[in-house]
């Protein structure tokens, strides 16, 4: 006697895909990320262009090239970090939400202390860190 034969294709234990809504929760937030991130290196290229714009709203004793190029680099790291904590978050590290929740409470506390309160970017922001802390605390972007 012979087994039936079946045409079932066995998937091992544990293995599960990650959930569309992650991968689209995450890709937006790598988008925002990294574009704020490559602005700001721009803004490190084309920086005596740039003081000369903002010259305008702040005084002119404000607007010094060293004191915007050290503005530059912290926002260009600040937001590479949060970037590399998605990318992260994507290869399935657990450390990469508390790195890339790291840099976004740094650029919101430098955001409060230095600028002026907009809402529209602290609830993209801060919608960003609660859909991810949530994709997070339960485990659904991990493998």
């Amino acid at each position: 006697m012979s087994l039936p034969e079946t045409k079932e294709k066995f998937v091992p234990a544990g293995v599960k895909k990650r959930s569309f809504i992650c991968r689209i929760i995450l890709s937006i937030a790598l988008t925002y990320f990294l574009i704020l991130a490559l602005l700001f290196l721009a803004g490190s290229v084309f920086s005596s262009k740039i003081i000369q714009a903002i010259s305008s709203y702040y005084g002119p004793e404000d607007a010094s090239p060293e004191r915007f190029r050290w503005f530059v680099m912290a926002g260009a790291a600040l937001y590479l970090s949060a970037t590399a904590g998605i990318i992260l978050i994507s290869f399935n590290r657990q450390a990469g939400f508390y790195l890339f929740l790291a840099a976004a409470l740094i650029i919101f506390s430098l955001d409060l202390a230095f600028f002026n309160f907009d809402w529209l970017r602290y609830l993209i922001q801060s919608g960003f860190v609660f859909l991810i802390g949530i994709a997070h605390f339960s485990k659904r972007c991990y493998i």
